[in-house]
């Protein structure tokens, strides 16, 4: 897909609601898409394997602090993590340490830009209900995961076999590898 001037997202209530532009070529398709199986991320999402994608605080806007119904919570002494204080989605998390960026949930990003525009025009039907398909979206982009981290907490036989690098814990805490951790010899 070509690299799109911008995407936008929100809320489910609507409350809030953000663009990110991608001012610099450089910046589509993002590098700073990870999946966390970190138990935060988990109770944060609700979700198993909860996924992010970080931008420049400069190419969001509004900001989403800026937003009425925006909260925060501090779920440790070096991050916090954003969500709609009316609906309760949750949307962002952020790192002290890079306060110049905003991991941005990527179930918080439009329907359009995931799964692109509905095409009603060509829909059809059959025994296994009404298909509409969709034409353009940049979820591939956006969300092939390129890293995945926290994977000592990966569930076997159900989140251990993403494809890509993984990580034990952070990035910064250890190196890569591919396959899944129930297959390294536990020598204690």
């Amino acid at each position: 897909m070509p690299r799109p001037e911008n995407i936008t997202g929100g809320c489910l209530c609507g409350a809030i609601r953000f663009t990110v532009t991608f001012p610099n070529a450089r910046d589509w398709p993002p590098e700073t898409n990870g999946a966390c199986q970190c138990t935060m991320c988990r109770k944060h999402s609700g979700s198993l394997v909860p996924q992010n994608c970080g931008f420049p605080k400069t190419n969001v806007s509004p900001p989403l602090s800026s937003n009425p119904t925006y909260r925060n919570y501090n779920s440790s002494p070096t991050a916090s993590r954003g969500f709609c204080g009316t609906c309760g989605s949750a949307l962002s998390f952020e790192d002290k340490s890079s306060a110049d960026f905003i991991e941005i949930n990527l179930g918080a990003f439009d329907e359009e830009v995931l799964c692109g525009k509905r095409d009603e025009a060509n829909a059809w039907e059959d025994e296994y209900g009404r298909h509409v398909p969709r034409i353009g979206g940049a979820g591939y982009e956006l969300c092939y995961p390129k890293y995945h981290i926290f994977t000592e907490n990966m569930i076997p036989g159900v989140t251990d076999d993403f494809p890509g690098p993984k990580y034990l814990l952070s990035k910064e805490d250890g190196k890569a590898f591919t396959k899944k951790p129930s297959e390294f010899r536990n020598d204690g």
